[in-house]
């Protein structure tokens, strides 16, 4: 058992007063057409607490008289359903995962609930209220919520999301650990693209010898969709549709990362289709780099802050390029710096945490600078995870290669 999601749902408790419940939803797997649907992913904030990946699971805590009783609801055993969707866990297994004692049928949630409801024990409910489901009546905790209220009106309604965000942004050394797992996998897949690649082929085969590598790895999927892109297609951010042919004299933008044991890498390595950077290419990459390791530079606990690192970035960026002749003196970076390049990772890929707060011992985040030039056909990011520690920080992506002469040896070797 992982005592790390006890040990969360103690310090959330904190916050539960008595006569107060927390309820949490591990969510389903939307439809996607017909009678197929999307693969079911666990809500984060629910797996943060639980450690319970098995779909349409419930998390009840309630604290009564100062005590609060923890019930997971699970779906029962059941082998016809089981021969169609796949193994279910058992309550034994849901208590060993999760270190919750008390595990119920997922059928029964409404009857306990309703009982406590009804016996006048409980005046506030705490639910996942996530702000991108603000407005969606199909999030179970807005129509689970709206639903109980109806029947409750005195009930008090609270949002959970926030805590959990805040204790999220803190990761421990096991969090950190698989982090780093990823990162391995991560690397050896950017490694690979680098040594395989060549001049007639289309980008989905290069982003297949990176898939290839995860699978090998044990790795069933993506911690998000790749990017992998060359030439002109670069200069879509998000570019998930690697049809595009990789052409001799091109830059290949790859953003990808493995996602292991839950947690997520995101790494971007920028590289030369045919092995060799053009000297423009080094010219513009080498400020991208510089920029890169002078943020990560600036990074000590309690000093500075996400805002800083990208005022710093675009200020760094813009003289650069105006010394390089890139740009004027009067003329804004955002021509050719399009995005922002810090943001936490772990659970996500975009990881929740407040941005405004300085940077603190166990946050992890990358350290992002992208350059894109479409009027020289030369656009790319280089993208590094690190982890704030006690003294400084950990460059967790450091054994990815980056520098211009590891890049080409790479990939001439």
């Amino acid at each position: 058992m992982n005592g790390s999601h006890q040990l969360r749902r103690k310090r959330f408790y904190k916050n539960l007063s008595e006569g107060e419940a927390l309820i949490l939803f591990a969510g389903s797997a939307p439809r996607k057409t017909a009678d197929a649907t999307y693969p079911f992913f666990a809500n984060r904030n629910f797996y943060y607490l639980t450690g319970i990946l098995q779909v349409d699971s419930v998390f009840l805590a309630a604290n009564r008289g100062g005590v609060v009783e923890e019930t997971l609801f699970i779906h029962e055993k059941s082998p016809m359903a089981e021969r169609w969707n796949g193994y279910r866990i058992s309550h034994e297994e849901a208590s060993e995962y999760s270190g919750i004692k008390k595990i119920a049928d997922l059928g029964t949630f409404d009857q306990v609930l309703g009982d406590l409801l009804k016996s006048g024990s409980l005046t506030a409910l705490w639910y996942d209220f996530d702000k991108y489901d603000d407005g969606r009546k199909d999030a179970p905790q807005n129509k689970h919520s709206e639903s109980v209220l109806s029947a409750h009106p005195a009930l008090t309604l609270k949002n959970a999301y926030p805590l959990i965000c805040e204790a999220r942004t803190i990761k421990d050394a096991d969090e950190i650990a698989k982090i780093r797992e990823a990162l391995a996998v991560t690397r050896d897949g950017i490694h690979a693209m680098m040594k395989q690649v060549k001049s007639g082929m289309y980008e989905y085969q290069l982003e297949g010898v990176f898939n290839k590598v995860l699978a090998d790895a044990g790795v069933r999927e993506p911690a998000f969709a790749n990017i992998v892109s060359g030439g002109r297609n670069n200069f879509y951010i998000h570019y998930e549709e690697p049809m595009g042919i990789l052409q001799d004299g091109d830059l290949i933008l790859t953003d990808v990362g493995a996602r292991k044991n839950e947690y997520v890498s995101d790494i971007s390595r920028p590289f030369p289709v045919n092995g060799k950077f053009t000297p423009e290419q080094k010219k513009v990459y080498s400020i991208a780099l510089k920029v890169n390791k002078e943020l990560m530079g600036l990074l000590a606990p309690g000093m500075v802050s996400f805002e800083e690192i990208e005022a710093y970035s675009r200020r760094r960026i813009r003289e650069e390029l105006v010394a390089a002749g890139y740009l004027g003196e009067d003329e804004d970076v955002s021509k050719y710096y399009w995005h922002k390049g810090t943001h936490h990772i772990g659970l996500d890929v975009h990881d929740v945490g407040p941005p405004g707060q300085p940077i603190a011992p166990g946050m992890v985040f990358t350290i992002d600078v992208g350059i894109y030039m479409e009027d020289r056909n030369i656009g790319f990011r280089i993208e590094d995870n690190v982890a704030i520690t006690e003294t400084g920080y950990e460059h967790l992506s450091s054994d990815i290669v980056r520098e211009i002469e590891d890049v080409e040896a790479m990939m001439n070797g």
